[in-house]
């Protein structure tokens, strides 16, 4: 297979022909395959394939068509809609899927090492066997490959098989074509139909796209840096004073040098530059210690706080400042704080230099609580408890931004989603209110997210801010991958 020639932080993988290339031979064995749904296939499902069974024209799957390719072709669909993209990518998905593999979750081998809906090969870069069996994961897999090999949303035009063979590579370019009709009869059936509405194949011009803020992504792509195990946060600040957000990595554990490690990607370059890799004063650091970046200093270069929440000598949380002037490699302020222990429940982050610590679960009031350590005093002073307007709970993240431009920081908290139709919460709670007015309220598009990294920044400065969701570790790129959904 010839290899793809896009650029280092696009798939470098030659692509698998897949499952096209099997003879029809009534003397062989079908590959061992697994459903894409625990559990028996719905009645839904059922019925919807018996509808479209006299529709379905296909040289592939056509009139053969099951509840269990149905079944396949529904975490096709819900996996587009995820990530906030409209019905084309799922038709295109679908039928690159019925190409290669007739809907089928193959996990034995017979191609090459090809696996799954889409016959990807795990020594191609696509990923390990599990993942590639998991539809979910090989779904996201073929679309991270189609958003990058077609930037701008180009794929939302040009002919859907030499789409689907551009980020296939197959041997058999002209196997998808055939079954784009069929893949828009199922897409049409299980995308989810407007109250009043027919499930007749919209005209192309009418095609539904994703509305309100957070359901579109404005941008999906790799960043300049390999996966990230062990220890790692993802953090945002304008490093270089450009006036873009730009993506700061650290690495607490597992790095080369044994120490804690800052990797910068620059904003302006849609994170495809590195702009800092750097050892930094410190060895390694667990999952008793948390980053957040702010400014200690009056030099307006973004510094790194490195907060030890647990396990310290003193029995408090403690903090250290990392000049940022020094790229990290000198230490500006160490100190213990006036905050007893910490733990997990406990989120921070930095407000004019002194560093905020919030109680997202398990507080008195059952809200969100915060207390502000002060900077003037050593960071030895801890304001009172203040309760804010936002429920407590499990799997919320925080960032701090000036959300409305009223120059004063807004408590950003994110509800990350634990199932696949579950959507990840926004609330923005107004700094000038003392956090107790909410400025903004809304919900991504549906997907899960609490494996995912989250940040808010102005991507396409328009002055509204964007979300953006990062997946450092098993990706098919085998990069950290990233999508920005718009504000």
């Amino acid at each position: 297979m010839p290899a793809d020639s896009a650029p280092r932080f696009v798939l470098t993988a030659a692509l698998a022909a897949g499952m096209i290339g099997l003879p029809a031979s009534p003397a062989f064995a079908a590959p061992r395959s697994a459903p894409c749904y625990t559990g028996e296939v719905s009645s839904a499902d059922r019925a919807t394939a018996q509808q479209l069974k006299s529709r379905m024209t296909g040289k592939r799957l056509g009139a053969a068509v099951n509840g269990s390719h149905l079944s396949c072709a529904r975490v096709i669909v819900d996996t587009v809609q995820a990530r906030g993209l409209p019905q084309r990518a799922a038709v295109i998905a679908i039928a690159t899927a019925i190409a290669e593999s007739t809907l089928h979750n193959y996990t034995q081998a017979v191609d090459h090492d090809s696996l799954g809906l889409f016959q990807q090969r795990p020594s191609q870069g696509w990923g390990r066997p599990a993942q590639l069996t998991d539809p979910v994961f090989a779904t996201n897999a073929f679309l991270n490959a189609m958003l990058r090999k077609y930037p701008g949303d180009r794929w939302m035009t040009g002919d859907i098989g030499a789409i689907c063979q551009k980020v296939q590579v197959s041997a058999y370019p002209l196997a998808y074509t055939p079954e784009v009709d069929d893949a828009a009869l199922i897409v049409n059936a299980l995308w989810p139909q407007p109250a009043g509405t027919t499930t007749a194949p919209p005209p192309a011009a009418e095609e539904e796209t994703p509305t309100g803020p957070y359901q579109k992504a404005l941008h999906a792509g790799g960043a300049e840096l390999g996966a990230m195990p062990g220890r790692h946060e993802v953090l945002t600040a304008d490093w270089n004073g450009d006036g873009k957000t730009d993506l700061l990595a650290v690495k607490g554990t597992g790095t080369a040098t044994g120490k804690t490690e800052v990797h910068i990607m620059d904003g302006a370059s849609k994170f495809s530059r590195l702009s800092l890799s750097v050892a930094t004063a410190l060895g390694p650091t667990d999952e008793t210690y948390e980053y957040a970046m702010g400014s200690h200093g009056d030099d307006k270069r973004p510094d790194l706080f490195v907060v030890r929440k647990s396990g310290t000598a003193s029995g408090k949380t403690e903090l250290r400042v990392l000049d940022g002037t020094s790229s990290f490699r000198q230490v500006a302020a160490e100190t213990i704080t006036g905050l007893p222990a910490t733990d997990q429940r406990h989120r921070f982050a930095v407000i004019d230099g002194n560093l905020v610590v919030v109680q997202t679960e398990g507080t008195k009031s059952g809200k969100v609580e915060l207390q502000i350590v002060d900077k003037a005093s050593g960071y030895q002073k801890v304001s009172a408890v203040i309760v804010t307007k936002a429920p407590a709970g499990p799997d919320r993240d925080i960032t701090v931004t000036d959300w409305n431009a009223d120059g004063k920081p807004d408590l950003v908290l994110l509800h990350k989603s634990t199932t696949a139709t579950g959507k990840t919460g926004v609330q923005v709670l107004d700094g000038a209110s003392q956090f107790q007015k909410t400025l903004a309220e809304a919900d991504t598009a549906p997907g899960v997210s609490t494996h995912l990294a989250v940040a808010v920044l102005d991507w396409n400065d328009d002055k509204r801010p964007d979300i953006m969701m990062l997946q450092t570790t098993g990706t098919a790129s085998g990069r950290t991958e990233l999508v920005i959904l718009g504000g």
